[in-house]
């Protein structure tokens, strides 16, 4: 699997499909901040955490189950902080 079959699959799950926003569509680099301008921080972040942790060496299923990982990881965080909030 490439790093734009990974984003790509990213973004089929996202709203509007507001991750693609954030990678060249042709290479799967990320775009430059400068290009981006103040937008939907949540999709550039994953696209950031995608691609940091993209092992184009290794097989298919590892390269999901990192994603996976790294996802499930920040929903832990945003998780935390709701919490933290509900808590007062």
């Amino acid at each position: 699997m490439t790093l734009l079959e990974l984003l790509n699959l990213a973004n089929k799950g996202y709203p509007d499909g507001g991750v693609a926003t954030y990678y060249d569509e042709a290479t799967g680099e990320c775009l430059p901040e400068a290009d981006l301008g103040m937008g939907d921080t949540l999709a550039e972040f994953i696209v950031i955490e995608l691609s940091e942790t993209f092992d184009l060496d290794a097989e298919e299923e590892a390269q999901i189950a990192e994603a996976i990982r790294v996802m499930q990881r920040a929903g832990d965080d945003i998780t935390d902080v709701i919490n933290s909030l509900e808590m007062g």
